[in-house]
């Protein structure tokens, strides 16, 4: 850096981060042209235009977002969650952009197979990844990433396919299946549950973990499920309930072996694995009317997220219009009142 007079006004020259910086400082002392100085040095750190000439590549980028991932303070399934949408993000061409040239079109063009909850966890993690990348200073600013619209899981297991499902499935697809009808678990916490989370005398099974802290939770047992624990755990006390030779130690999926048996049973291709715990809060709202209750069984923060187990009888909505009065027609004359035994004298 350095200081120089021209008339009677010091200019600064100074390079920082491979880019030079030159003007005036509207001083004629030499001292307050040095604050000057200092100040203009830090407001292009503030505003972060220490940018470099040559911006890395997402793919480049990647592997200090991913230390940044296994240091920072995160949940173990949002290590995992950022962990799988790189994995994701790797295999398109964004991943070989420089991060400067992303922009909000670029991650809209992007696609990915399977269902958009799929691909909203490649762009979340991208999001993420600009994200971190304008917080450390590698760009000015990270764009805009749209997620892809989620319909939701609508399809629910009536009696007639549980019975068809379990009737078909194999250990372990039948318990995991089965607890998570009656339990409303999601598919990792079955898969992560221990035998020191059980709690036999109270009937309860405590979730120690998960994305949000309303994740940990205690849900009760029903006959069915404490009847197939007890013939799971044997002398256990101790270890993972569903343990496999993967690295984790435990059960890590069940995808492949439901939608055999799905397919085996005809099913609609609609319903997944997600579907049980789907179907089973639809059950305890309709039984309950209880919004708040379904919300902390199943671990929710949002009231609007448990909504969509909330599915309308349709013959409340049948009731409903055949108790309705019908207006009068030329053709019938009078109007027609239906009788309703519940308005009878």
């Amino acid at each position: 850096m350095a200081l120089y007079k021209r008339s009677e006004v010091y200019h600064y020259d100074f390079a920082m981060d491979g880019r030079r910086y030159r003007g005036t400082t509207k001083e004629s002392i030499l001292s307050k042209a040095r604050m000057v100085e200092a100040q203009l040095m830090q407001e292009a750190k503030r505003r972060k235009l220490t940018v470099q000439r040559r911006t890395l590549t997402l793919a480049d980028f990647s592997a200090r977002f991913l230390a940044w991932v296994k240091t920072a303070r995160l949940e173990p399934e949002s290590r995992k969650y950022y962990e799988s949408g790189w994995k994701m993000l790797s295999q398109t061409p964004i991943a070989a952009m420089r991060l400067t040239h992303i922009t909000t079109d670029d991650a809209e063009a992007l696609q990915f197979h399977h269902s958009p909850a799929n691909g909203n966890r490649a762009l979340r993690t991208l999001r993420r990844m600009l994200g971190k990348a304008a917080e450390w200073g590698v760009i000015p600013a990270a764009p805009r990433v749209k997620l892809f619209k989620e319909e939701g899981r609508s399809a629910l297991i009536n009696d007639d396919a549980e019975s068809k499902l379990l009737e078909a499935a194999k250990q372990p697809l039948r318990d995991v299946l089965t607890i998570m009808l009656d339990c409303g678990m999601r598919p990792g916490e079955v898969f992560q549950m221990c035998w020191d989370d059980i709690d036999w005398e109270r009937s309860v099974i405590f979730i120690p973990r998960g994305k949000t802290k309303l994740s940990r939770r205690y849900l009760p047992m029903s006959e069915r499920i404490m009847t197939l624990l007890a013939a799971r755990r044997k002398d256990q006390t101790e270890g993972w309930v569903f343990p496999s030779d993967s690295k984790s130690g435990h059960l890590t999926t069940v995808a492949t072996a439901f939608e055999t048996v799905r397919k085996g049973a005809g099913l609609s291709s609609e319903i997944k694995l997600y579907s049980a715990r789907h179907t089973f809060a639809t059950k305890v709202l309709a039984a309950t009317g209880n919004l708040s209750l379904v919300m902390r069984t199943l671990g929710h923060s949002n009231a609007q997220t448990a909504m969509i187990y909330q599915h309308p009888s349709m013959e409340d909505v049948r009731q409903v219009v055949n108790a309705r009065p019908l207006p009068a027609s030329p053709k019938t004359g009078p109007v027609l009142v239906r009788h309703n035994p519940r308005h009878a004298v």
